[in-house]
C-alpha cells in the first residue's frame, strides 16, 4: 500500500493539485515507513532499508520523466490498492470469521473515499483520481458488508 500512496502523492504534486486534496498522503507514508523500519529491525533485515530507500528515490524521479509514466503509475496504483482489498475479502471468505477485522476502521475508509470523491469533483475533477476513489469506496463497502455478514454474535449463557 505504501507504493500506492507514494504514487498518488507524486501524481497529485506533479499536477500541482491543491495541498488539501492530498495532505494525508505524506502523513500515511511516514507512518508506513516507520512501521516498515520496525518490521525490518525486528526481523533482522535492517540492511534492506538502504535498497528500499534507493528504489524509492529512483522511482520518485523516474515516474515524472514523461507524463504517460506518471499517468500509468497512477492507474497501476489503483490496481494495487484493488488487489489489497481483494486479499482482505478473500481472507474473510476463506475463514468465514471477521473477528480480527474492525468494521470501524473500514467505515473510516469508506468515509474517507466518499469525502475524497466530493473533494475531487469540487477541485480537480481528475478522472483517474475519481475512478480510484469510486473503486476504493465500492470495495471498502464490500469489505464492511462481508465483515458484518461473518460477525459472530455472542451467545448468552445462563
Amino acid at each position: 500500500m505504501v507504493l500506492s500512496f507514494l504514487v498518488c502523492l507524486r501524481y497529485m504534486s506533479y499536477y500541482d493539485y491543491p495541498l488539501p486534496t492530498y495532505v494525508e498522503y505524506p502523513i500515511i507514508i511516514i507512518q508506513d515507513v516507520i512501521l516498515l523500519l520496525f518490521v525490518l529491525h525486528y526481523s533482522g533485515k535492517m540492511k534492506h532499508a538502504l535498497s528500499y530507500t534507493v528504489m524509492f528515490v529512483a522511482g520518485w524521479y523516474l515516474m515524472t520523466l514523461q507524463k504517460w509514466i506518471i499517468d500509468l503509475a497512477m492507474n497501476m496504483s489503483t490496481l494495487v490498492s484493488t488487489a489489497s482489498k481483494y486479499a482482505q475479502l478473500k481472507y474473510l471468505w476463506q475463514t468465514r470469521d471477521s473477528g480480527q477485522v474492525s468494521a470501524l476502521t473500514w467505515g473510516i475508509a469508506v468515509y474517507t473515499c466518499a469525502t475524497r470523491i466530493f473533494t475531487t469533483l469540487m477541485t480537480t475533477n481528475d478522472i483517474a483520481v475519481l475512478v480510484r476513489f469510486i473503486v476504493m469506496l465500492a470495495l471498502n463497502l464490500w469489505v464492511i458488508a462481508t465483515i458484518l455478514h461473518y460477525r459472530k454474535t455472542a451467545k448468552k449463557t445462563d
